[in-house]
């Protein structure tokens, strides 16, 4: 591939990662009396549930298209381990997933489309170890949102 190129050339394969955020820490406002606060976690539960219950669907459907979770951080990079709720029985609701696949840009437009769900934000796409970030249309056409060449004297990792 082009260094100076934005988008991939179609019918060749790459590893896709896909990044689906079930929630985001955040700054809370304290309300001033429990009932508010009790509310509120309750609100708070029925929504992280329905977004749970949303991205398996997602995973599930993935999973049977040969997706598969990521083990492995990039090369040359440090990365956090994954971060969640952990309940008291060992269970744990995680702030994201992610998933990869090696395939071409169609086959990845074509899984996300049957997948559904909003998936196009979290997609970034592999090319000469580094994670771009990427947009896939309808038809399979993938674009970068940085050229290689570009991503490299933004996000330079070197030290």
């Amino acid at each position: 591939m082009d260094l100076d190129s934005r988008t991939l050339p179609p019918g060749v394969a790459y590893r896709f990662q896909l990044r689906l955020p079930l929630g985001t820490v955040g700054p809370l406002a304290v309300p001033s009396r429990t009932a508010d606060l009790a509310a509120g976690v309750r609100r708070a539960a029925d929504v992280l549930a329905r977004r749970a219950d949303a991205i398996a669907g997602v995973l599930d459907r993935l999973g049977e298209r040969g997706w598969r979770p990521v083990d492995v951080a990039p090369a040359g990079r440090e990365v956090l381990a994954p971060h969640g709720f952990a309940a008291a029985d060992g269970s744990a609701l995680p702030e994201a997933v992610a998933v990869v696949r090696e395939a071409t840009a169609e086959e990845v437009a074509r899984d996300l489309t049957e997948a559904g769900g909003e998936l196009a934000d979290g997609l970034t796409v592999r090319i000469e170890d580094l994670d771009i970030p990427a947009t896939l249309d309808a038809a399979g056409t993938a674009t970068l949102r940085y050229t290689p060449r570009e991503y490299l004297s933004t996000f330079s990792i070197r030290g």
